[in-house]
């Protein structure tokens, strides 16, 4: 990858940082200490998160057609002036209501038009198709220092001043995230003009649903990540059903995070030495035994097994379903289609945790989830098909 694209995906992996440090992480930090100093109801305050989480994923089908009609500049600037007011007035709400509201709204416009909807969508322009592979991996694994930056930026912050400047300077580091990208990623408007008319693509959403292959991806990717989901939010408690304390439950949770890194950086390795499907059934395949190794954890070892083999997965999971999209959807309404996409997936992931969490209080424990979980990775992988040999239109073969 030549030095100008690096430098552009590094940028954009710096967005996602800004962006996920704050409407994800940084507001996990927030919950207790805006109810400790206000009284609100944590289900009020995190109600605040649902909103954002659900319209963000409505509003990126928008923020999706608009990146495809005018590049990534308008977009990332609109939403990123629009976004960091509504947060910033979120820290002077005097009810929960106003919180939810502001922070909700804020939250969405975020959500819609600087995440990886939009930065792998931008990513795909600005990188040749022989690149792909690094490039994704590139903006992954910096998106994925989101969290470790996130979390205790957020907690310094808090502890310096309360949660409500604390709020106003993740806005700030936001902003400071995703300016550079505002200046210095110009290529893909570029590769908009230039691929209008002669690259193959499908020409909307309405085209691109009439094809088997994406709606078999959509069925296939929502079913991995409604279980995917539902294992990231629910796994503490998994491991401590084990017999572990809680403590060392949330450790082992730390180490499995750390891990997603590696794991990030391995698929462009992977997906030049087996193929980007192949990589994606392996991904699928690893979760898949992590997670028994979890319901037979009779043993500390089995708990490592599930640690380290669904940690690795789990960090391959973004670079490869964006490498996937890339080649079904061409980069002609990439935007568009990532947006789709981001609404059916982004959707079934919100429901995993709560459908498959209903097996935890009929059951009173927690096979049954990840059991079900285990199955939804079986039936994706044993669904994805090859986007070029298909005949559907894509660019070009991964290398």
């Amino acid at each position: 990858m030549t030095a100008g694209w690096r430098l552009q995906v590094s940028l954009l992996g710096l967005v996602t940082i800004g962006a996920f440090g704050v409407v994800l992480y940084a507001f996990g930090a927030f919950v207790a200490p805006i109810e400790a100093d206000t009284g609100w109801s944590n289900a009020s305050i995190s109600a605040a998160f649902s909103i954002s989480t659900i319209a963000g994923g409505i509003m990126a089908l928008g923020t999706g057609r608009l990146l495809d009609r005018t590049g990534a500049q308008p977009v990332m600037a609109t939403t990123l002036a629009g976004g960091s007011i509504l947060l910033w007035l979120s820290s002077y709400a005097e009810s929960a209501g106003q919180f939810v509201a502001a922070w909700g709204a804020g939250g969405a416009i975020v959500s819609a038009g600087l995440l990886y909807n939009t930065t792998m969508a931008v990513t795909t322009r600005v990188t040749p198709v022989a690149d792909r592979p690094s490039a994704f991996t590139w903006l992954t694994v910096i998106g994925g220092l989101a969290s470790p930056i996130a979390f205790p930026l957020a907690g310094v912050f808090i502890e310096a001043w309360g949660w409500r400047p604390a709020v106003r300077a993740m806005v700030v580091f936001m902003v400071i995230c995703t300016v550079p990208a505002l200046v210095w990623v110009r290529g893909d408007r570029r590769a908009l003009v230039a691929t209008e008319h002669d690259e193959p693509g499908f020409d909307d959403v309405r085209s691109a649903l009439r094809s088997p292959v994406v709606v078999r991806w959509l069925v296939a990717s929502s079913l991995a990540m409604a279980g995917l989901v539902a294992v990231q939010v629910h796994h503490v408690g998994a491991i401590e059903a084990t017999g572990v304390s809680i403590g060392l439950a949330s450790t082992l949770a730390g180490i499995r995070g750390l891990l997603s890194l590696p794991g990030r950086a391995a698929a462009a390795t992977v997906t030049r030495r087996i193929g980007l499907v192949n990589a994606l059934r392996a991904v699928y395949a690893v979760m898949s035994v992590g997670t028994l190794a979890l319901v037979a954890a009779g043993s500390i070892a089995w708990v490592w097994v599930f640690v380290v083999l669904t940690g690795l997965a789990f960090g391959s999971v973004s670079p490869l379903q964006g490498l996937y999209a890339a080649e079904l959807y061409g980069r002609r309404r990439i935007g568009t289609l990532m947006g789709m996409q981001q609404v059916i997936v982004g959707s079934a992931g919100a429901l995993g945790p709560f459908l498959l969490g209903l097996t935890i209080d009929a059951t009173g424990g927690y096979v049954t989830l990840l059991v079900v979980a285990t199955v939804l990775q079986v039936v994706a992988l044993l669904s994805y098909r090859d986007p070029v040999t298909t005949g559907v239109a894509a660019p070009a073969a991964t290398p």
